[in-house]
């Protein structure tokens, strides 16, 4: 038995690694590279402000961002402003961001002024909700290239709460620089979302008439207020680019502070990379044929599942930081991990306390218990206080609650991949989503696997039951407002139902 047990291991394995091998590019969706590349891990949000500042002031040509979010914020009018300054002195500058209604901000009145300052702005997936497939593929990417040569990926979008900036909530996250010819891919693939059908370019914005688009005359005051809010609009939109004293004050901190502790992470050079993403334009008659779409579009949640099968030992630790851990293709991956290979496995993410999706933490419990009982793995939830890992530029955010955001893989002692993707169902099937792995460097696996063991010793560990080791109150319950707790509770049963599209 064991000899046949050693036999499919071995073609398993040899099969894994040529599936990492460059034999099964697929570009700009997929690419291994076995060229050098010098990479960078950022576990601070105000690094990550940083060195998306600097990486724009210092473009020549081209810059192109991705995000799934961005706000019109602090942080998100200080990138505005950054990337008007670089399309001044002739860089070509374009950003493309989905069109989700639950989180768009970036408007047509903010493209419109950014257009006058030669910023190019495009919307992904502007599908109603009663498109409701198609409504579905949200672009979940997180990107920016600057000249083709360099780029910053992660997770981390364009807001505040990314940057360790606001008082109320904060993600803890992690991103990595890259310089190295796979800088093209990823580039590449931006330029296939970019010209993507599901791409929208922004419409023109006009002052309201009485006569409204359906042939109805407003009254009088309706014909005022859309005037108001059409004037409210386009003033908010210009003042978007214009000197703001407090958001000076933010940048020279990030300027000074925010550099220190993106020095503080080494730039080191990694032997093996891959690149992975998931195809733009899938809508409801590509879904249609299961088999197809997951081949055509589905790219990265197999390259995850590859390299957990070449890369897992079993004398080394594989660690998950995922701010969501549900039933998919890849926690399966897991459990056929433990089992078969009985990998040691770790996951640090989210308790109910740290965590805004409230739909997400009442399936979670269900989820873990059904990997709690194994002696080789060891689950993590994030207590929601501030975690004293990075500076702050005002100790009233040490007060706020903060999340892990990050999605993050160590595979084993030298390898790992940073990205944007979440072990649920969404970013297994609905979103696309992209990652950048690294293999060969022990000093960058450091950077990251060092970073979620500090996070860990901030969370509860959960035992055989699922249950919370150093307390004995219900680890959903402990420390939460009545509203929280009573969402709890009611959104459970619709969560379980419906579990396929968290």
């Amino acid at each position: 038995m064991k000899f046949w047990f050693l036999i499919i291991t071995l073609i398993l394995g040899g099969t894994a690694i040529a599936v990492l091998s460059d034999a099964n590019d697929i570009e700009p969706y997929r690419k291994y590279s076995s060229e050098k590349h010098d990479m960078r891990i950022i576990n601070s949000g105000m690094a990550s402000l940083y060195a998306r500042v600097d990486m724009i002031r210092r473009a020549k040509k081209t810059i192109d961002l991705e995000s799934y979010i961005f706000n019109t914020d602090k942080s998100g009018k200080i990138i505005l402003k950054e990337l008007a300054a670089a399309a001044k002195r002739g860089v070509k500058v374009r950003v493309l961001v989905d069109k989700f209604f639950g989180v768009f901000k970036l408007d047509e009145y903010y493209a419109q002024e950014l257009k006058k300052h030669n910023v190019d702005v495009r919307y992904y997936n502007a599908s109603s909700i009663f498109q409701f497939s198609t409504f579905q593929s949200r672009n979940h990417r997180k990107l920016m290239v600057a000249d083709g040569k360099e780029a910053i990926t992660g997770g981390r979008n364009i807001a505040d709460e990314y940057f360790d900036l606001s008082k109320d909530y904060n993600f803890l996250d992690r991103d990595a620089t890259i310089q190295g010819e796979i800088v093209q891919t990823m580039s590449d693939s931006f330029e296939k979302f970019w010209d993507s059908p599901l791409t929208q370019i922004p419409g023109e914005v006009e002052p309201p008439s009485k006569n409204s688009h359906i042939g109805e005359s407003y009254n009088d005051h309706q014909y005022r207020m859309e005037l108001r809010r059409h004037e409210d609009k386009v003033k908010d939109a210009s003042l978007a680019l214009a000197p703001d004293e407090e958001h000076d004050k933010i940048l020279e901190f990030a300027m000074k502070e925010g550099k220190e502790m993106f020095l503080s992470n080494g730039k080191y050079e990694c032997p093996e990379v891959a690149f992975a993403s998931d195809k733009e334009g899938a809508g409801f008659l590509e879904r249609l044929k299961p088999k197809k779409y997951d081949k055509n579009y589905r790219h990265l949640r197999r390259e995850i599942m590859n390299w957990m099968e070449a890369k897992a030992k079993t004398d080394e630790e594989m660690i998950f930081d995922t701010p969501y851990f549900l039933n998919n293709s890849v926690s399966d991956k897991i459990s056929q991990l433990l089992t078969e290979r009985r990998s040691k496995i770790s996951v640090m993410t989210n308790s109910l306390a740290s965590s805004d999706a409230i739909p997400v933490a009442t399936v979670f419990r269900d989820t873990i218990r059904k990997f709690t009982p194994f002696k080789n793995f060891k689950a993590f939830i994030f207590k929601g206080k501030y975690p004293k890992e990075t500076k702050l530029m005002d100790e009233e955010m040490e007060h706020a609650t903060w999340g892990t955001h990050s999605k993050s893989v160590v595979f084993n002692n030298d390898s790992f991949m940073v990205g944007s993707f979440n072990l649920d169902n969404r970013s297994s099937f609905y979103n696309t989503e992209l990652s950048i792995f690294c293999s060969g460097s022990e000093a960058l696996t450091n950077d990251v696997k060092n970073n979620i063991k500090s996070r860990m010793d901030n969370s509860h560990g959960l035992d055989s039951e699922g249950e919370v080791e150093d307390e004995c109150e219900d680890f959903h319950q402990k420390g939460l407002g009545p509203l929280k707790k009573a969402l709890y509770w009611l959104l459970k049963v619709p969560s379980h139902l419906m579990q396929s599209l968290l």
